[in-house]
């Protein structure tokens, strides 16, 4: 019961993370649709998040830049995905190696990930609004490909944020990653719901 009732948890955070919808549909394994989602956290929740997690950079550069990196490893070790999905994946999961790019003052970790997939023309689908984005799918790869508790997420200098990537201002020097999980983050990285 302790294990389903943390992995519920965690599948909430995650759903947080990314700037899901909060009126889910009852009962069954998945659910979909996050349009309309606009819950944000407020100045004082958000400065609260920020303090409780946030890695600092030693050294940060004076100029406005971050480099930012997409991988789905997960998902292509995870024996879910089509022959013609794997296809048009990456082998080694990295869709994007880390790409060093500018930023404007006040541009959010979504700013930055919106810029940079346009750049390197990578497809990507998001629904939800500026401030509470939600990734749907990056590189043709979406949510629930690798089944119920599968999605994007993202992490900041190896901090994995408990809030929506449009409320995340970068910073210069931050590494981000859009990463895809197979398991609620447990396979990436989060340790939240432990």
């Amino acid at each position: 019961m302790k294990k389903i009732f943390a992995a519920a948890a965690a599948f909430m955070l995650m759903l947080m993370l990314t700037g899901c919808q909060n009126d889910l549909p009852s009962g069954g394994d998945t659910f979909s649709g996050f349009e309309g989602y606009t819950q944000e956290l407020t100045e004082q929740e958000l400065e609260n998040a920020m303090k409780s997690g946030k890695v600092e950079l030693e050294n940060r550069p004076e100029e406005n830049i971050c480099y930012v990196s997409i991988t789905c490893k997960t998902a292509i070790a995870s024996g879910e995905l089509s022959d013609s999905m794997l296809s048009v994946l990456p082998e080694d999961g990295v869709i994007l190696l880390e790409y060093k790019t500018d930023f404007e003052e006040g541009d959010t970790v979504f700013d930055v990930a919106a810029k940079v997939v346009k750049e390197n023309k990578i497809h990507m689908e998001h629904t939800g609004t500026a401030k509470v984005p939600y990734i749907e799918g990056v590189a043709n790869l979406y949510e629930f490909d690798c089944g119920p508790l599968s999605g994007w997420m993202y992490q900041v200098n190896g901090w994995f944020p408990s809030f929506s990537m449009g409320q995340f201002d970068v910073e210069p020097g931050d590494h981000i990653e859009i990463i895809y999980t197979c398991d609620l983050g447990d396979d990436v990285g989060d340790t939240y719901g432990d």
